[in-house]
């Protein structure tokens, strides 16, 4: 079992051997020479008999003949492919995870598959999960001793229905029969479990991903950077004709593959979440309309904020919405808009004899609960608040409010209804406070993206608010907003 106990690090330096790259399906000038190395990683690269198989495998094979390049697919022991990799030249590492750690020790072609740790149910199982919060209040997670997916959970806090196992087998088993409603597993390896135990792959489904990879083709530094480009296009040619897909749908049937971009966002409404299984509000709407009116892969990706984020910040080619534009962020990204504007603003819990009038009357105050990484923790951050307590789920700031643990929360005026009636109360209990800024937000497009495709996107936006769409979109959602500086009229 390719990620089996072990401590983070180990479990994640297994993890980046787990995808295929690219190519470009027009003819190579000349046929070049290299090393492919992987690992036994099912359903990505395996071995059948004498023969070398597998999504990654195939996916390389094709962008071989499309690049008119020559080689053999070795599978080894993960450690021995990395050594190799690190001291052989014209050398392809597969399928390996893009991380921080290794973003500059390789060229990189992809993404070839998409890796989630997400949570399960029964495929029966009404039950619904768009936040983490959600998720510790579900009637038990089935989880393995001492895993990377158990250690995510640990590391988010405020878990305590998680019901571990001894290994991925007896986990399922548990889920199946109902001893548990969710199980955290990796899309990769869950359905070599189920084949394990004689179930079938549709008696489960993932109802959120928890933290999402990006496989590539990690070409060594010597690798002229010709051939990078002609792979990269190679790939990119497969996804636009469709040949990617099936071929993905070969080996991971369940699954959405990666397209040239990958568009991402959190469950935030009205701007952005989930509704009856598929992802809604006025961004994503736009950003459907963006990518169909550029001919790209209608693929939108739900999952939490810091998730997203971090995939953002990593990757090229992501379209992360919607994000508000900061000083803080503004080198991090490439912004296409704005799309919506709003106002972050401190609230109390009503009735609470304290009055906030000023930053500084904010700064005295014992603890201002925020949400990890949204724009607002930033903003009172970059000020010097060292009073924050931060939690992935915004829902969380609101029953730490009006629990009393703390004295202030932030939080945005569209969509604060949403977050305190999830949490289970209405507005009426909160009290505003102090408006600290008002921002617009935007679509963001990764850093490492072509400038070309960028400015593909600001162009679509335009037409679409020259075109009328964007007012339609926005007032399907709120009826009552005021357009005029969006459009600028």
């Amino acid at each position: 079992m390719r990620i089996s106990r072990c401590g983070y690090a180990v479990l994640l330096t297994l993890m980046l051997a787990a995808g295929p790259l690219a190519s470009d399906d027009h003819q190579a000038p000349e046929t070049t020479e290299l090393s492919f190395l992987t690992e036994h990683f099912p359903p990505l690269s395996m071995r059948e008999g004498d023969r070398v198989t597998g999504q990654a495998v195939e996916l390389v094979r094709a962008l071989m003949r499309a690049t008119g390049t020559s080689g053999e697919i070795e599978v080894l022991e993960w450690s021995d492919a990395l050594a190799r990799s690190q001291n052989q030249a014209n050398t392809v590492l597969f399928s390996t995870v893009l991380t921080p750690e290794r973003k500059d020790a390789f060229q990189w072609v992809g993404p070839t598959a998409v890796l989630h740790t997400g949570l399960y149910a029964r495929a029966e199982h009404p039950i619904v999960i768009n936040t983490l919060d959600q998720a510790r209040a579900a009637e038990g997670i089935a989880t393995i001793a001492d895993y990377y997916s158990e250690q995510l959970l640990k590391a988010e806090g405020g878990f305590d229905n998680l019901r571990q196992h001894a290994g991925e087998e007896e986990a399922a088993r548990a889920l199946l029969a109902g001893e548990v409603e969710l199980m955290i597993a990796d899309n990769a390896t869950l359905p070599q479990v189920l084949d394990a135990i004689g179930a079938e792959r549709s008696a489960v489904r993932r109802v959120f991903s928890v933290a999402t990879d990006l496989t590539y083709l990690a070409f060594t530094p010597d690798v002229p950077a010709a051939t990078i480009e002609r792979w990269q296009a190679a790939l990119d040619a497969m996804k636009a004709d469709g040949r990617f897909d099936a071929l993905y749908q070969q080996w991971l049937p369940s699954e959405i593959p990666p397209g040239r971009l990958y568009l991402v966002t959190e469950e935030y409404p009205p701007i952005t979440f989930m509704r009856e299984g598929t992802p809604a509000g006025f961004v994503t709407d736009m950003v459907r309309a963006i990518a169909g009116d550029l001919g790209f892969e209608d693929a939108v990706h739900l999952t939490s904020w810091k998730n997203a984020y971090n995939l953002a910040q990593l990757h090229p080619n992501v379209v992360l919405f919607s994000a508000e534009r900061t000083p803080a962020r503004e080198d991090l990204f490439h912004w296409i808009g704005p799309v919506g504007r709003n106002a972050a603003i401190l609230y109390s819990r009503a009735g609470n004899e304290v009055a906030i009038e000023s930053l500084e009357g904010a700064r005295a105050v014992p603890t201002i609960a925020t949400t990890t990484d949204w724009f607002t923790e930033q903003f009172l951050e970059a000020r010097g608040f060292d009073n924050l307590e931060g939690s992935p789920d915004p829902a969380d700031s609101v029953r730490r409010l009006m629990a009393g643990e703390a004295t202030l929360a932030i939080f945005t005026d569209i969509t604060v209804p949403e977050i305190v009636a999830r949490a289970g109360f209405t507005l009426d209990d909160l009290q505003p406070q102090l408006v600290v800024s008002q921002t617009d937000f935007y679509i963001a497009l990764s850093r490492g993206t072509d400038p070309a495709r960028v400015a593909q996107w600001r162009q679509a936006l335009e037409r679409l608010k020259a075109d009328g769409r964007f007012e339609s979109i926005y007032r399907r959602y709120l009826p009552n907003a005021r357009l005029e500086d969006l459009l600028g009229q």
